[in-house]
């Protein structure tokens, strides 16, 4: 082999050997923790404003109550939580078997009527929101069909451990409903449309 194939042999070599040393640009730290911190920005710029918009539905919802059907206390990892089924499930049902072809899957409005309670009582189903239809005491509130079963909101409430016995009080799921019709369960009542506070009852047991 002559000295210039050596020398291109080696410069062949260290050419190679320098590619290999290179790191790809976004394999630098700088542009790594660059992408990490965007992305960690994004992430609480998300939940942020999720935050927002809950605080907004609680803050600006119509308080609606509606009717649970039979309830099921039961233990949930640490805490426990109550299965909810409302009543109001039910009349969907009821008002969808009346139709030609009930569909399995559906989206849709339930208009109810409130009382001097503010108990939603059922009025009629709308395909689509139309609070312009609806009268001065009637709330339009979106609900789920799929595969068959009626869903209004969350199908459980949240409580802490050891707060069971209070909550078997519950009668109404105490609602916010926002411009768009969308329901936010916040609490849960008793019979004589009071709040259920765990507390107090505790408070009570001690004092007696």
């Amino acid at each position: 082999m002559n000295d210039a194939n050596k020398r291109t042999d080696a410069n062949n070599a260290f050419a190679s050997f320098l590619a290999s040393r290179q790191i790809a640009w976004w394999q630098k730290p700088a542009v790594s923790i660059t992408i990490a911190v965007l992305g960690l920005i994004g992430v609480l710029t998300f939940v942020s404003m999720n935050v927002m918009k809950y605080e907004t539905h609680l803050a600006s919802g119509t308080p609606v109550l509606l009717q649970l059907a039979p309830v099921d206390p039961r233990g949930f990892m640490q805490g426990d939580y109550m299965a909810l089924n409302y009543a109001l499930e039910r009349d969907i049902l009821d008002a969808l078997d009346k139709t030609v072809d009930r569909p399995k899957s559906a989206d849709g409005y339930v208009i109810v009527a409130l009382d001097e309670h503010d108990v939603g009582h059922f009025v009629r189903l709308a395909n689509s929101y139309q609070p312009n239809t609806l009268a001065a005491n009637e709330k339009a509130i979106h609900y789920r069909l799929r595969n068959g079963s009626v869903k209004l909101a969350t199908n459980a409430f949240f409580f802490q451990e050891g707060h069971a016995n209070a909550f078997e009080a519950a009668e109404y799921g105490l609602f916010r409903v926002n411009d768009k019709g969308d329901p936010l369960l916040t609490n849960l009542v008793n019979e004589t449309f009071e709040v259920i506070d765990p507390t107090a009852t505790d408070k009570a047991k001690v004092n007696n």
